[in-house]
């Protein structure tokens, strides 16, 4: 078992308030042990819940907060961490052109547009403005 397994167990016992106190302490931190540490949670469905709300009440918390910009980036990048699948299911192999027969192939004689070539970036943003108002 590893350390951030040992964790995760260990907060499912812990009661609200103390996992409230220990998520925020680990938003702060974002380091890899605490991407370890949120994985671990992710596989406990029951953990990942209690966690969330936890989260969703530090959201609260620092609702008008000088420092909510801050602690609204880390709350929801952890959410996000949250949010990502245990297991990634494998792409379907998809066989090719050579494999596939013609009658296999309901597209066959359909030709597909060439993507389209990307965007450059433009150096300057656009601005707008606005004429100002006649007196």
């Amino acid at each position: 078992m590893t350390k951030a397994q040992k964790i995760a167990a260990a907060w499912a016992g812990l009661p609200a308030a103390d996992l409230s106190d220990e998520v925020k302490h680990l938003v702060q931190t974002r380091d890899a042990g605490a991407r370890a540490i949120w994985a671990a949670v992710r596989e406990d469905a029951v953990l990942a819940a209690r966690v969330r709300g936890s989260l969703a009440g530090l959201k609260a918390e620092y609702r008008g907060h000088r420092d909510e910009a801050m602690w609204l980036l880390w709350v929801n990048q952890v959410q996000q961490q949250l949010a990502v699948p245990a297991t990634a299911p494998a792409p379907a192999a998809v066989p090719s052109r050579d494999e596939a027969r013609d009658d296999d192939e309901p597209t066959a004689g359909i030709s597909l547009p060439a993507p389209a070539a990307p965007r450059q970036a433009v150096a300057a943003p656009a601005l707008l403005f606005q004429e100002p108002l006649s007196s």
